[in-house]
């Protein structure tokens, strides 16, 4: 099992927590892996983005985003603008949630 980190911005925490609670599964945590991105959160499933927007989980300022780059994981999540922390997960290719 991964541990969250303890310096990972309080406002993704609720959705963390949320994810691990449906069962979701962190994958990998990467630190200052990106110049941009000092800390991500990768998830082993996809997020559940209308559940969380639902429930009320996802703070002010949070943005949501999504890489269809083929040079890339094909992923979608969050960002905290404020401290640059995101948490991603896989794209379906149907894009359902």
């Amino acid at each position: 099992m991964v541990n969250i980190p303890d310096d990972l911005s309080p406002a993704l925490l609720p959705l963390v927590e949320f994810e691990l609670s449906l069962g979701n599964l962190i994958k990998r945590v990467d630190e200052k892996f990106w110049t941009r991105c000092p800390l991500a959160i990768v998830f082993a499933g996809p997020l559940h983005f209308a559940q969380a927007l639902a429930k009320g989980l996802i703070s002010e300022g949070i943005q949501r985003w999504e890489c269809r780059d083929p040079h890339y994981e094909i992923e979608a999540g969050y960002v905290d603008p404020v401290t640059c922390h995101t948490l991603s997960g896989p794209v379906p290719p149907d894009r359902s949630e």
